[in-house]
């Protein structure tokens, strides 16, 4: 049931669990600690419901045209990418489902490598062995299926190579001249080599964790409450003992109460509530006035994320993607730097096969470089004791000495593999673009974007002079790259520059030994220094994994259900 109707400041009763966020992990936990009738449990969510029945249009699309809605997402949430630059915008899902409502729906696992990476930092039970069933559980594989696997719960598909667009053909075909195999499921076979990505969706629409297991069936358990558009501002404490939290709801503040209480508010968002509510740096909370309740020096630390750029390509029609797939994540490929001390597949290509849902988003795809095995770290920490001012979010990528050449060299990957000769007769132009330009450079909403669309598809067919000055108007900054004579040289630093976060915010509640003054849960996700208090989300990885954070984040969520009780 929901909690819609109840008189605003009023709450439920008391809970035997308190869910403090809807999202990726949130909406895992409410399904499966619900399944106990005997445990009265709370979701509460600041965003949006997306209940059954009523899923907005743009979160169901294959296409994730959701990440373009800003009711979706916190206002005016910045971060700092690189050491001495000025904060920029940096999205973060509000909305229930969180990031797997709005995100690009990659599914992939990551590396056995990382696993092994988390167990030796102290998360205990968290090995590459141990966390396969787990993946197993949240994953319904298509292409598993049709082999006789057992299914879980998450739609996952590829794109067949039938409807491949014919760049990624081609550069599948590069690939394997430079001694790249061709690998069926990456995930269940982790390593080097080109891939069809696995994508969190099934023939019609988007995976989500609201979707998939915030379920009709699941919402008429009568021990389940979900609670919407209300914001969690302060955990409460009786001692050091977590005893409920403070909320705003429809404008007034209210207090709900619970036996024991679980942040699953997100890497940025997390740590946040955690440092306002005395459970921290001491030092620093009592700067800005806040009581502290527990001495935990890790949170809102070892902030870490992928930093990736992004080649534009402008494409003929024997390149495209065709017209009526509504797709967005076609292939990638893993390769290693083979630096010292730096793990293998590090390094990560990904292919977009169209760049909108409006009739030229065809017209042009992406290529992309990854960095996914960053040793960099940055921090999350509080501008303000009050809840509606933002934290301050600070990644100093590239501040190791490590990550900076390897984020040049899996460019010059790219590089490689965009001027092969049958990759280049697959596209007219490419460039690299500056940084922060993706997705929502090539969408507007309303009158304006379809306006602005009709031009696009209009200069992107037109001959190639028009196109060159158009793609140059619209790509202001970007680069030329390739074999065209209108090419420019790309220097290292032209590439450091064009780097941009990633929404894979990981690490800063990290699980650790209790020996670890930097630790923020130990292996069964509890706060240490408080008692009946957990986080489970992405803010609990130790390192980050080398993969798009969603699937793995499901994964934590299911194996933390089995846990925290």
């Amino acid at each position: 049931m929901t909690a819609h109707d109840q008189a605003v400041g009023s709450a439920p009763g008391d809970s035997d669990c308190i869910i403090v966020g809807g999202g990726s992990a949130g909406a895992v936990l409410a399904a499966r600690l619900s399944e106990d009738g005997r445990r009265r449990v709370l979701l509460v969510e600041a965003g949006q419901d997306t209940p059954p029945g009523r899923v907005p249009s743009d979160i169901d699309d294959t296409f994730p045209s959701s990440t373009l809605n800003p009711d979706y997402f916190w206002p005016g949430l910045e971060a700092t990418v690189v050491r001495g630059q000025a904060p920029r915008p940096y999205p973060q899902a509000r909305i229930m489902g969180g990031g797997s409502s709005i995100m690009g729906m990659f599914a992939l696992r990551g590396l056995p490598s990382d696993y092994e990476r988390w167990v030796a930092a102290g998360a205990q039970g968290l090995g590459w062995n141990d966390v396969v069933p787990y993946f197993r559980k949240v994953e319904d594989d298509h292409e598993r299926s049709l082999q006789g696997a057992a299914a879980g719960v998450y739609p996952i598909r590829r794109m067949p190579d039938a409807e491949w667009p014919g760049f990624v053909r081609a550069m599948r075909r590069a690939a394997a001249t430079q001694g790249f195999p061709s690998i069926d499921d990456i995930n269940e076979a982790p390593g080097t080599g080109f891939f069809p990505i696995p994508v969190s969706r099934d023939a019609e629409v988007r995976s989500s964790s609201a979707r998939c297991y915030l379920t009709e069936a699941v919402r008429r358990r009568s021990n389940l409450t979900i609670m919407p558009d209300t914001r969690v501002t302060k955990l409460m404490f009786d001692g050091t003992r977590a005893v409920g939290v403070h909320a705003q709801r429809e404008g007034k503040e209210i207090t709900l109460r619970g036996q024991h209480i679980v942040v699953s508010a997100g890497a940025i968002h997390s740590p946040a509530l955690l440092l306002r509510s005395g459970i921290g740096p001491s030092r620093e909370l009592s700067a800005l006035g806040i009581a502290p309740v527990a001495h935990r020096p890790g949170v809102g630390r070892n902030l870490q994320n992928h930093a990736y750029m992004f080649f534009a390509l402008t494409l003929p029609r024997h390149g495209r993607l065709a017209p009526e797939l509504r797709r967005f994540a076609v292939a990638g490929m893993r390769a290693s730097s083979g630096f010292a001390q730096c793990p293998d597949n590090d390094l990560f290509l990904f292919m977009l096969g169209r760049v909108s849902g409006r009739s030229f988003g065809t017209d042009v795809a992406m290529v992309a470089s990854a960095l996914y095995s960053p040793f960099s770290t940055g921090s999350v920490t509080l501008a303000d004791a009050r809840a509606d001012v933002n934290p301050r979010v600070d990644f100093r990528m590239l501040d190791d000495p490590r990550d900076a050449p390897r984020v040049v060299m899996g460019a010059r990957l790219a590089q490689r593999m965009l001027i092969d000769p049958e990759v280049a007769a697959c596209y007219n132009e490419a460039l690299l673009l500056p940084s922060g330009m993706a997705v929502n450079q090539f969408n507007r909403p309303g009158i304006a974007g379809s306006l602005m669309a009709a031009g696009a598809k209009l200069a992107l067919n037109a001959p190639g002079p028009v196109r060159r000055f158009a793609v140059g108007r619209a790509f202001a900054g970007a680069k030329v790259v390739g074999r065209s004579p209108h090419a420019a040289a790309i220097t290292d630093a032209d590439l450091l520059s064009s780097i941009a976060p990633m929404g894979h915010p990981v690490g800063t509640c990290a699980m650790g030994r209790a020996s670890d003054p930097m630790a923020v849960v130990d292996s069964r996700y509890q706060v240490y220094g408080v008692s009946n208090l957990s986080v489970v989300d992405a803010s609990i990885m130790p390192v980050i994994p080398s993969a798009n954070t969603n699937l793995p984040t499901l994964m934590i969520a299911e194996h933390a259900a089995d846990r925290i009780f």
